[in-house]
């Protein structure tokens, strides 16, 4: 059997599954809005408060799947219809959750929120997560997958920016996203297996600072920021600063401050729209010499040949062969 046969073979295996959401205004005397979704293997899409406003959404699916939520910004909370638990979520943070057949979720969202929702077949998630994997929670029944919500690193962020932004179309977008997925997988599982080695001991309280931290360092890429400044600013010490920043998020803070600056340099670059000593002092560099050496130190190459690399090499990290494997899987 040829290759193609093996996929077209494949294709008609294919199980559609049917996502129902109902936006659920309270307030208008009108029925509510609903919208059918159907997707065979994996469907990204996004949530913006201009869409919703602050209105309930309730999901419900026709077969088993699970939901990735990546809370973008603003604060949303998950609550299913078998269960009184809630599950919060605050900006930059996200999690799996389990949805069986039959069940539904209702999401709730505050503030000028954005998330994105990647829904995938059990079939799809089983083949991609690693047989003897065990994750703490159960999939038996509507759960988050991990206990506590892992945190949305600037390099998972700007994977979701690639989905979207992609300008491919039709069977080449298909496969494009789904590679990104596959790899988003890969990064989440890493990053809840380094978090367990590091004991969760910050108070609420240091943890509120730190993300506050967190937030004037992604809103505030532009301007020069100090261990001192950053510290003053969210009521801590130089010290504490250094030390709960790495045990929250894993990386130093000028670390994430130097991923956040290169990752939004990377997105700015690929939209074509800017010059490099724009996107330079946009990210904080007063002398654009001093910008592309930290940019090829980052990633590699020149700012100036980072596109034309990223499409001959760096859309994907494997080789044509590969391609066509991945299309029949």
């Amino acid at each position: 059997m040829t290759a193609s046969e093996i996929l077209i073979t494949q294709k008609e295996k294919e199980i559609e599954r049917n996502l129902t959401l109902t936006f659920i205004n309270h307030e208008a005397q009108t029925q509510p809005l609903i919208k059918n979704l159907n997707f065979s293997k994996f469907l990204l899409r996004n949530f913006l408060a201009e869409e919703t406003g602050l209105n309930p959404t309730r999901i419900t699916a026709d077969q088993n799947v699970f939901l990735i939520q990546f809370c973008i910004a603003g604060n949303s909370t998950v609550k299913n219809s078998a269960q009184k638990k809630v599950a919060s979520f605050k900006q930059a943070a996200y999690n799996i959750i389990f949805l069986p057949k039959g069940e539904s979720l209702t999401i709730i969202n505050s503030g000028d929120f954005e998330l994105v929702h990647i829904y995938l077949s059990t079939d799809f998630f089983s083949r991609y997560t690693p047989e003897d994997y065990n994750f703490p929670n159960s999939v038996s029944t509507s759960s988050k997958m991990f206990p506590k919500n892992l945190y949305l690193s600037p390099k998972l962020k700007h994977i979701l920016n690639e989905i979207t932004l992609c300008d491919f179309s039709g069977n080449l977008k298909n496969l494009y996203t789904k590679a990104k997925i596959i790899e988003l997988l890969a990064l989440q599982l890493a990053q809840y297996e380094e978090e367990k080695l590091v004991p969760s001991t910050l108070k609420s309280s240091e943890a509120e600072k730190m993300m506050l931290v967190k937030e004037m360092i992604e809103n505030n890429l532009n301007e020069p920021q100090t261990i001192s400044s950053l510290a003053r600013a969210a009521g801590t010490n130089e010290q504490y600063l250094k030390q709960h920043f790495k045990i929250l998020f894993g990386n130093t803070v000028f670390g994430h401050m130097l991923a956040c600056k290169m990752e939004k340099s990377k997105e700015m670059l690929l939209t074509g729209k800017y010059r490099i000593t724009e996107i330079a002092e946009m990210v904080g560099y007063k002398h654009a010499t001093h910008f592309t050496s930290a940019f090829k130190k980052f990633f590699g190459c020149l700012p100036q040949s980072f596109k034309t690399k990223l499409f001959f090499g760096g859309y994907f990290s494997f080789n044509l062969e590969a391609l066509e494997i991945l299309m029949m899987i």
